[in-house]
């Protein structure tokens, strides 16, 4: 005989995403460490007078207090823990952030088992917010985000013969989840070159703790070369275009453009 369902639940969660329900209530998508990702709803959070809105707005870790309902939870209590006004400040971290909770709300299915989903995405949100590299927070969050979900990326060896792949020689196929030798890539009309530096460092990136990998430089133009490589990583494996991740490279060639780098500076970081 099932457990009976608990009336109340007290949970804390990351706010992925909310959606107009009616005229004053929302259905809020939340993260959670034990119940993964669920939708729960917040009745009267548009008045004016309510005292729930502010702590349920998107990139914020909340505590909250659930009721069971027949369909979905209802939120009777809210209470922000980390609202991350250090990311909010900063345009790119704030566009890095976002292209996280999209990615973990895509890659994520509503109450199947995410146990360390939850402190992964927290986590990463922790680094940006203490300024850490933006692109080593995203490239090491889509690598442990698709490592735990079973999407383990190809970095090393052919997709298809399984044989060592020198990065030189590396051609990158996102359909199929990494990288081809270019023997068997001549039968992929959608693999690519993909360039040898970047390779190199999205392999320590997977294989390296945290700290090494934080420790190696990237330009802006070995950056946007692994950023091109894992959105289309990451498009494919959500089967849809992400949004967030077309803001984040927008506001990547912002900075740089207005830095006014020129590709002969970048190039030489890259040496």
């Amino acid at each position: 005989m099932p457990g009976r369902i608990p009336r109340v639940t007290h949970t804390a969660a990351i706010v992925l995403r909310y959606r107009r329900l009616g005229e004053a209530d929302r259905i809020i998508t939340l993260l959670t460490p034990t119940r993964g990702k669920i939708d729960v709803i917040a009745k009267g959070v548009l008045r004016s007078k309510s005292r729930m809105g502010g702590h349920l707005e998107p990139l914020t870790l909340v505590e909250v207090v659930l009721a069971h309902g027949r369909t979905m939870d209802v939120v009777t209590q809210a209470q922000t823990i980390e609202a991350f006004p250090d990311v909010h400040a900063n345009l790119d971290r704030l566009s890095a952030a976002m292209y996280l909770l999209e990615l973990a709300d895509r890659i994520t299915i509503e109450h199947a088992d995410a146990e360390g989903l939850h402190d992964l995405l927290h986590t990463a949100l922790v680094r940006l917010a203490r300024g850490d590299g933006q692109q080593v927070v995203q490239r090491t969050f889509e690598l442990a985000l698709l490592e735990a979900t079973g999407f383990r990326p190809e970095l090393t060896t052919c997709l298809r013969c399984s044989e060592p792949v020198a990065a030189e020689e590396a051609w990158w196929a996102p359909v199929e989840g990494g990288v081809l030798c270019a023997s068997c890539a001549r039968t992929d009309g959608g693999a690519q070159p993909i360039d040898a530096t970047a390779l190199r460092v999205l392999r320590a990136f997977q294989s390296q703790p945290y700290e090494d990998a934080g420790r190696i430089r990237l330009s802006d133009e070995l950056a946007a070369r692994m950023e091109q490589a894992m959105h289309a990583l990451m498009r494919a494996v959500v089967e849809r275009d992400l949004k967030s991740a077309q803001f984040v490279s927008a506001a990547r060639r912002a900075r740089v453009a207005g830095e006014g780098l020129d590709e002969a500076e970048l190039a030489k970081d890259d040496e």
